[in-house]
Protein backbone atom coordinates (compact mmCIF):
# COMPACT_ATOMS: atom_id res chain seq x y z
CA UNK A 1 0.00 0.00 0.00
CA UNK A 2 0.98 3.58 -0.73
CA UNK A 3 2.50 5.52 2.18
CA UNK A 4 -0.28 7.75 3.30
CA UNK A 5 2.06 10.75 3.56
CA UNK A 6 3.43 10.99 -0.15
CA UNK A 7 1.08 12.86 -2.36
CA UNK A 8 1.85 13.42 -6.15
CA UNK A 9 1.33 16.62 -8.33
CA UNK A 10 2.73 18.51 -11.14
CA UNK A 11 6.75 19.38 -10.95
CA UNK A 12 7.05 23.15 -10.88
CA UNK A 13 10.14 25.06 -13.01
CA UNK A 14 11.89 25.89 -9.75
CA UNK A 15 12.10 22.68 -8.41
CA UNK A 16 14.02 20.59 -11.49
CA UNK A 17 17.27 20.38 -10.33
CA UNK A 18 15.25 18.51 -7.31
CA UNK A 19 14.11 16.39 -10.01
CA UNK A 20 17.41 15.88 -11.87
CA UNK A 21 19.20 14.92 -8.65
CA UNK A 22 16.52 12.04 -7.79
CA UNK A 23 17.46 11.01 -11.75
CA UNK A 24 20.63 11.00 -11.47
CA UNK A 25 20.77 9.06 -8.13
CA UNK A 26 17.81 6.48 -9.77
CA UNK A 27 20.16 5.71 -12.94
CA UNK A 28 23.69 5.85 -11.57
CA UNK A 29 23.74 1.78 -12.16
CA UNK A 30 22.30 1.75 -15.71
CA UNK A 31 21.38 4.82 -18.08
CA UNK A 32 23.90 7.02 -16.39
CA UNK A 33 26.94 4.77 -17.70
CA UNK A 34 25.27 5.44 -20.93
CA UNK A 35 24.59 9.10 -21.09
CA UNK A 36 28.23 9.71 -18.89
CA UNK A 37 30.10 7.38 -20.88
CA UNK A 38 33.15 8.73 -20.68
CA UNK A 39 33.69 9.41 -16.77
CA UNK A 40 32.30 8.27 -14.21
CA UNK A 41 30.36 11.29 -12.98
CA UNK A 42 29.01 14.31 -14.71
CA UNK A 43 30.42 17.73 -14.59
CA UNK A 44 27.66 20.58 -12.68
CA UNK A 45 28.06 22.58 -16.18
CA UNK A 46 26.28 18.83 -17.33
CA UNK A 47 23.84 18.63 -14.46
CA UNK A 48 22.93 22.62 -15.15
CA UNK A 49 22.20 21.43 -18.49
CA UNK A 50 19.95 18.49 -17.83
CA UNK A 51 17.81 21.12 -15.25
CA UNK A 52 17.21 23.73 -18.00
CA UNK A 53 16.30 20.81 -20.15
CA UNK A 54 13.70 19.95 -17.31
CA UNK A 55 12.20 23.48 -16.88
CA UNK A 56 12.37 23.76 -20.45
CA UNK A 57 10.26 20.79 -20.96
CA UNK A 58 7.92 21.77 -18.00
CA UNK A 59 6.99 24.96 -20.20
CA UNK A 60 6.66 23.59 -23.47
CA UNK A 61 3.42 21.06 -21.92
CA UNK A 62 5.86 18.07 -20.60
CA UNK A 63 4.17 16.33 -17.83
CA UNK A 64 6.61 16.28 -15.19
CA UNK A 65 5.71 15.11 -11.70
CA UNK A 66 6.59 14.67 -8.51
CA UNK A 67 6.06 12.78 -5.14
CA UNK A 68 6.21 14.21 -2.35
CA UNK A 69 6.75 13.22 1.52
CA UNK A 70 4.82 15.52 3.40
CA UNK A 71 6.39 14.85 6.76
CA UNK A 72 9.26 16.43 5.72
CA UNK A 73 8.34 18.26 2.02
CA UNK A 74 11.25 16.60 0.41
CA UNK A 75 10.52 15.77 -3.38
CA UNK A 76 11.43 11.54 -3.10
CA UNK A 77 10.45 10.88 -6.73
CA UNK A 78 9.37 11.55 -10.13
CA UNK A 79 8.12 11.00 -13.54
CA UNK A 80 7.97 12.67 -16.94
CA UNK A 81 4.68 11.61 -18.92
CA UNK A 82 4.12 12.45 -22.68
CA UNK A 83 0.37 12.12 -24.39
CA UNK A 84 1.72 11.66 -28.21
CA UNK A 85 -1.26 12.44 -30.72
CA UNK A 86 -2.14 13.51 -34.07
CA UNK A 87 -1.57 17.43 -34.53
CA UNK A 88 -4.84 17.07 -36.33
CA UNK A 89 -7.74 16.76 -33.18
CA UNK A 90 -10.12 15.38 -35.51
CA UNK A 91 -7.60 12.49 -36.85
CA UNK A 92 -7.57 9.49 -34.79
CA UNK A 93 -3.70 8.85 -35.90
CA UNK A 94 -0.26 10.53 -36.71
CA UNK A 95 0.69 11.18 -40.13
CA UNK A 96 3.98 9.24 -40.64
CA UNK A 97 6.27 12.61 -41.11
CA UNK A 98 4.67 13.52 -37.15
CA UNK A 99 6.17 10.29 -36.35
CA UNK A 100 9.59 10.50 -37.65
CA UNK A 101 9.09 14.64 -36.41
CA UNK A 102 9.12 12.90 -32.67
CA UNK A 103 11.60 10.79 -33.04
CA UNK A 104 14.68 12.94 -32.82
CA UNK A 105 18.39 12.66 -31.15
CA UNK A 106 19.58 15.09 -28.46
CA UNK A 107 23.07 16.37 -28.69
CA UNK A 108 25.35 14.42 -26.31
CA UNK A 109 26.90 15.43 -23.53
CA UNK A 110 30.41 16.76 -23.31
CA UNK A 111 30.98 13.34 -20.88
CA UNK A 112 29.00 10.89 -23.83
CA UNK A 113 30.23 8.95 -25.69
CA UNK A 114 28.69 10.28 -29.34
CA UNK A 115 28.43 6.64 -30.72
CA UNK A 116 27.13 4.76 -27.86
CA UNK A 117 24.50 8.19 -26.97
CA UNK A 118 23.39 7.81 -30.88
CA UNK A 119 22.73 4.24 -30.49
CA UNK A 120 20.47 4.23 -27.20
CA UNK A 121 18.47 6.72 -28.95
CA UNK A 122 18.51 5.30 -32.14
CA UNK A 123 17.48 2.23 -30.16
CA UNK A 124 14.55 3.74 -28.44
CA UNK A 125 13.16 5.46 -31.35
CA UNK A 126 13.09 2.63 -33.75
CA UNK A 127 11.44 0.09 -30.90
CA UNK A 128 9.08 2.77 -30.22
CA UNK A 129 8.01 3.41 -33.92
CA UNK A 130 7.98 -0.35 -34.47
CA UNK A 131 5.73 -0.89 -31.99
CA UNK A 132 3.58 2.22 -31.70
CA UNK A 133 3.49 3.21 -35.43
CA UNK A 134 0.96 5.63 -36.15
CA UNK A 135 -1.38 5.30 -32.81
CA UNK A 136 -1.30 7.98 -30.60
CA UNK A 137 -0.43 7.07 -26.72
CA UNK A 138 0.77 8.25 -23.10
CA UNK A 139 4.29 7.33 -22.80
CA UNK A 140 6.12 7.02 -19.52
CA UNK A 141 9.50 8.56 -20.20
CA UNK A 142 10.66 8.28 -16.82
CA UNK A 143 10.08 7.12 -13.64
CA UNK A 144 12.69 7.73 -10.52
CA UNK A 145 12.64 7.26 -7.06
CA UNK A 146 15.45 8.01 -5.06
CA UNK A 147 17.33 5.14 -3.25
CA UNK A 148 16.78 6.05 0.30
CA UNK A 149 12.77 6.12 -0.64
CA UNK A 150 12.16 2.72 -2.27
CA UNK A 151 9.64 0.61 -1.85
CA UNK A 152 7.08 3.08 -0.25
CA UNK A 153 4.44 3.19 -2.90
CA UNK A 154 6.20 6.33 -4.52
CA UNK A 155 6.30 4.40 -8.25
CA UNK A 156 3.06 3.37 -8.16
CA UNK A 157 1.68 6.40 -7.14
CA UNK A 158 2.98 8.15 -10.22
CA UNK A 159 2.82 5.46 -12.46
CA UNK A 160 -1.26 5.37 -11.82
CA UNK A 161 -1.94 9.14 -12.97
CA UNK A 162 -0.29 8.82 -16.28
CA UNK A 163 -2.47 5.28 -16.70
CA UNK A 164 -5.77 7.59 -15.79
CA UNK A 165 -4.80 9.58 -18.48
CA UNK A 166 -4.19 7.17 -21.04
CA UNK A 167 -7.61 5.66 -19.63
CA UNK A 168 -9.28 8.96 -20.15
CA UNK A 169 -7.69 9.11 -23.79
CA UNK A 170 -8.82 5.80 -24.60
CA UNK A 171 -5.30 5.45 -25.51
CA UNK A 172 -2.51 2.74 -24.62
CA UNK A 173 0.52 3.29 -22.67
CA UNK A 174 4.20 2.74 -23.86
CA UNK A 175 7.33 2.56 -21.96
CA UNK A 176 10.69 0.97 -21.85
CA UNK A 177 11.20 -1.29 -18.61
CA UNK A 178 14.42 -1.88 -16.27
CA UNK A 179 15.05 -5.50 -15.21
CA UNK A 180 13.90 -4.30 -11.33
CA UNK A 181 11.17 -2.12 -12.80
CA UNK A 182 8.86 -4.79 -14.97
CA UNK A 183 7.04 -6.54 -11.70
CA UNK A 184 5.84 -3.13 -10.98
CA UNK A 185 4.35 -2.44 -14.15
CA UNK A 186 3.20 -6.15 -14.60
CA UNK A 187 0.54 -4.91 -11.63
CA UNK A 188 -0.43 -1.64 -14.20
CA UNK A 189 -1.54 -4.12 -16.79
CA UNK A 190 1.40 -3.34 -18.90
CA UNK A 191 2.06 -6.63 -20.88
CA UNK A 192 6.03 -7.22 -22.32
CA UNK A 193 5.81 -7.17 -25.72
CA UNK A 194 9.70 -6.98 -26.60
CA UNK A 195 13.09 -7.39 -24.74
CA UNK A 196 15.89 -4.65 -25.93
CA UNK A 197 19.45 -4.32 -24.97
CA UNK A 198 22.28 -2.15 -26.10
CA UNK A 199 25.44 -4.16 -25.41
CA UNK A 200 28.45 -1.41 -23.64
CA UNK A 201 31.08 -4.19 -24.34
CA UNK A 202 31.31 -2.28 -28.19
CA UNK A 203 32.87 -0.10 -27.08
CA UNK A 204 34.76 -0.48 -24.14
CA UNK A 205 32.12 -0.93 -21.28
CA UNK A 206 31.76 -3.77 -18.75
CA UNK A 207 27.98 -4.59 -19.15
CA UNK A 208 24.65 -5.25 -21.14
CA UNK A 209 22.13 -2.79 -20.41
CA UNK A 210 18.79 -4.75 -21.25
CA UNK A 211 14.84 -3.47 -20.92
CA UNK A 212 11.53 -4.83 -21.47
CA UNK A 213 9.21 -3.18 -24.02
CA UNK A 214 5.78 -3.13 -22.63
CA UNK A 215 2.86 -1.20 -23.55
CA UNK A 216 -0.38 -1.30 -21.67
CA UNK A 217 -3.69 -1.62 -23.59
CA UNK A 218 -6.35 1.33 -24.07
CA UNK A 219 -8.99 0.79 -21.85
CA UNK A 220 -11.76 -1.98 -22.89
CA UNK A 221 -9.63 -3.64 -25.08
CA UNK A 222 -9.20 -7.12 -25.33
Amino acid sequence: MPDNNLTVSLLKPDEAEQYMRIRHAAFKHDVNKILYFNQPEPSQATLDHVTRDIADGIAEGIFYLKCVDTTTNEIIAGARWRYVRPNDTNSTARTWEEVNAELTIPEPYTESHPEVWHAFYKLFNETKKKQMGTRPYWVLDTLVTHPDHHRRGAGGMLLKWGCAKADEAGTEAYLEASEMGEPLYQRYRYEPVEKIALDLRRWGGEEEIRWTVMIRPAKGSN
